[in-house]
């Protein structure tokens, strides 16, 4: 009977564990981290790091952020993904999609505090075709994050703005390149630059480190090996931290506890 309540117990975690599983690929990214934010022109295909999204992170090749510096990311439709209303017509089986078609709004989106973040994208390509940019991008505050359009019609560039953060404010645009073009895609890569950040200031070389003139060596002599005093303490030197008795102490308890439950059980 007891082995019956055990097992059940653990098929429950096991459906918990589950269930936190499917939740959590829902929830929204974590900060700090670059993802390429879109949806196609029919909205079938959309990420942005957050709920309501279509398809997950599974399809994103994320860049964590580590200061200022070059970063690439990329986003692949080709591992296939459903959407809804968009089934077979003969069967009324959901399609399995590779691409998406062209494209509705799509950005550089990371999310956290970073109110000096700024991102100059260098190149964008789509299915290994280069799009050349026409413009320079910009960065502004969005969605709890930054955001740096790559295409954005709704979207405007404003000095006015102190969170309007570019490199290069006389050609900063939200439509950086130019999309007649495009039809179906799989796969788009984005290289840019992350500047604007406070830099860390870096460790004292050997050279920059002041010399200090040491004290003079005590000329008595070492004892030889052998002559140490057997009652020497060899711990002397290092710190006493307790740690050593916090385990002892835990260990008891432990072992003092398991035996309590055998005696309980046993009665």
């Amino acid at each position: 009977m007891k082995l019956r309540k055990v097992l059940a117990g653990i098929m429950a975690s096991a459906v918990a564990v589950s269930a936190m599983a499917i939740t959590t690929s829902a929830e929204p990214m974590d900060q700090g981290i670059f993802v390429i934010g879109f949806g196609d022109a029919d909205w079938k295909a959309s990420f942005w790091g957050k709920d309501g999204d279509t398809i997950d992170s599974s399809y994103q090749q994320t860049a964590v952020l580590n200061g200022n510096g070059v970063y690439t990311v990329s986003l692949d439709l080709s591992a296939g993904y459903t959407a809804d209303g968009w089934v077979d017509e003969d069967t009324g089986d959901d399609l399995v999609l590779t691409t998406g078609n062209s494209i509705g709004a799509m950005g550089l989106q990371i999310y956290g505090e970073y109110p000096t973040l700024g991102v100059d994208i260098q190149s964008v390509t789509i299915d290994g075709v280069d799009f050349p940019l026409q413009g320079a991008s910009y960065t502004n505050d969005e969605d709890g994050g930054r955001r740096t359009n790559i295409y954005n019609a709704w979207a405007a560039y404003d000095a006015g703005k102190e969170d309007h953060i570019t490199k290069d404010a006389a050609t900063a645009t939200p439509t950086l390149i130019d999309i007649s073009s495009l039809t179906e895609w799989s796969k788009i890569e984005v290289t840019f630059e992350v500047y604007g950040l406070e830099e860390t200031a870096d460790a004292p070389t050997v050279e920059e480190t002041p010399i200090v003139d040491a004290p003079a060596a005590d000329t008595e002599e070492a004892p030889a090996a052998g002559d140490v005093d057997a009652g020497t303490d060899s711990s002397k030197g290092s710190p006493d931290t307790g740690a050593e008795d916090v385990a002892v102490v835990a260990g008891l308890a432990i072992v003092a506890a398991g035996a309590a439950l055998v005696s309980k059980k046993r009665k």
